[in-house]
C-alpha cells in the first residue's frame, strides 16, 4: 500500500504572489482535515518548507480552493488560505487580491466559463469576505492571454492585464466601509506609552492605518530593519483595532497593519533601483503574522486608496495629492502600486463608488502533489 496520496493541483502566479490551486472536490472537506492536508502540502511548519510546495515566504505560501458557483451573481466560488510557514497555522481571515487575479485563468482553463475574445468577465464569490469580485481576463486564441504590456512592480517583465473591480467588497468583515463610523480614531498603545491616531477601513480586507512617525519609524524601512519591538507594536495596534471592530480573538491576520508616511525616495528591496518621491502619493509598509510584506497586497491597497480620498483620515493626511477621484499611487518595498478610486461623502458618511486596478497572472505548473499519509 502506498504511503502517499496524490492530488491534482495547479501552481499559479497571481500578481506579486504565488499559490497552489485546488478544485474544492479534490481536498478534505472538514476544517481539521483540510488544515492538516494543506500544512502537509506546503511542508509546514518549517521555516524553509523544504518538504512541500511552500516558498518559505508569506507571498508564496498561499492556497486557492476553487469550484463552480451555483449562485446567480457569481460564476466561481473561491476560498483563500494563508498557510503558516514556521507555525502549524492556516488562516482564512482574508481574501488575497493577488491570488484571486489568477482564479479567472483557472476557471476558464477548466471549462467552467466560455472564453470570449478579447475580454471575458468572471464573477468570483469569495467565501472569506462574503463578497463578489469581477475579473476581466484578456483572451487570445481561446485561452487566457499571458503575453502583454502590463507591468506591475514586484514581478519581472510584462504580461497580459487582468482587471479587478473591488467596488462591491466594502464591509466584508464589519458591514461598514469605516467600521467605527469615523475616518479617524485615537487609541492608546501601551508599548508606545502614548495615544496615536488610526484609521480603520473595511474594503477588500479590513485594515488599520497609522503614521510611521507616531511609532518612531520613517516609513521607508525594509523587513530586516524592523526590530521585534516594532513588530510587537504593529501586533498590538492590530489587536486594539480588532477589538474596536468586534473581531473574534481567533482572527490572527486582520486587520492588516499598514504604516503610512509622506512620499519619500528609497531603494527597492530588489536593490540597485530607487523609487522617487514624485512617483508616489504616500509610502506604505504592511505587516501580517509578525512579518512585513515585501510587496503590497491588493486587499490592503483598495482600503488604502479609499482612505487616501477620505478627508481627515491618517492616509489622507500624509498623501501628497488630494484629488478625488484619482489614481492613488502607493509606494511599497518592491515599487509602486496604482489603484483608481472614487469616493463620495454625504453628511460625513463615505461611500466607495469605484475601486479598480490591474494585475497579471499565469499558470506555472499543473499535475499532482504527493502528500504523506502520516501527515494526515
Amino acid at each position: 500500500m502506498s504511503e502517499q496520496i496524490k492530488v491534482p493541483c495547479v501552481i499559479m502566479r497571481g500578481g506579486t504572489s504565488k499559490g497552489v490551486f485546488f478544485h474544492a472536490n479534490d481536498i478534505p472537506r472538514t476544517p481539521e482535515e483540510r488544515d492538516r492536508f494543506l500544512l502537509a502540502v506546503f511542508g509546514s511548519p518549517d521555516k524553509r518548507q523544504i518538504d512541500g510546495l511552500g516558498g518559505a515566504d508569506l507571498l508564496t505560501s498561499k492556497c486557492a480552493i476553487v469550484a463552480p458557483s451555483d449562485r446567480e451573481d457569481a460564476d466561481v466560488v473561491y476560498t483563500f488560505a494563508q498557510v503558516g510557514i514556521d507555525k502549524p497555522e492556516v488562516s482564512y481571515d482574508i481574501n488575497c487580491g493577488n491570488i484571486i487575479s489568477a482564479v479567472g485563468h483557472y476557471a476558464i482553463d477548466h471549462g467552467w466559463i466560455k472564453a470570449v475574445e478579447p475580454i471575458t468577465s468572471v464573477r468570483v464569490y469569495n467565501t472569506n469576505t462574503d463578497k463578489v469580485i469581477t475579473l476581466h481576463v484578456r483572451i487570445r486564441d481561446g485561452e487566457p492571454a499571458v503575453e502583454g504590456d502590463c507591468r506591475i512592480d514586484g514581478v519581472p517583465g510584462t504580461s497580459a492585464e487582468v482587471g479587478l473591480d473591488y467596488s462591491k467588497t466594502y464591509g466584508g468583515v464589519t458591514g461598514k466601509l469605516f467600521p467605527t463610523g469615523r475616518v479617524r480614531d485615537r487609541v492608546h498603545v501601551p508599548l508606545l506609552g502614548k495615544s496615536i491616531d488610526i484609521t480603520i477601513v473595511d474594503l477588500g480586507n479590513l485594515s488599520v492605518f497609522f503614521k510611521a512617525e507616531d511609532i518612531g519609524c520613517t516609513g521607508v524601512e525594509m523587513p530586516h530593519q524592523f526590530s521585534q519591538t516594532t513588530y510587537d507594536i504593529f501586533e498590538q495596534i492590530r489587536k486594539i483595532a480588532g477589538d474596536m471592530c468586534g473581531l473574534d480573538e481567533k482572527a490572527t491576520m486582520i486587520p492588516y497593519q499598514i504604516m503610512v508616511a509622506p512620499p519619500s525616495r528609497y531603494e527597492l528591496i530588489s536593490g540597485g533601483t530607487s523609487i522617487e518621491a514624485e512617483d508616489m502619493d504616500f509610502v506604505a509598509r504592511m505587516c501580517t503574522l509578525g512579518g512585513m510584506h515585501k510587496a503590497f497586497p491588493v486587499g490592503g491597497a483598495t482600503s488604502a486608496a479609499i482612505a487616501a480620498l477620505a478627508e481627515g483620515s491618517v492616509v489622507h493626511e500624509v498623501s501628497g495629492t488630494h484629488d478625488n477621484p484619482r489614481q492613488v499611487r502607493i509606494g511599497h518595498p518592491s515599487g509602486m502600486m496604482q489603484v483608481y478610486a472614487r469616493a463620495e461623502s454625504e453628511n460625513g458618511a463615505w461611500t466607495a463608488k469605484e475601486v479598480t486596478f490591474a494585475r497579471t497572472a499565469r499558470k506555472i505548473m499543473d499535475g499532482f502533489v504527493y502528500v504523506r499519509k502520516s501527515r494526515l
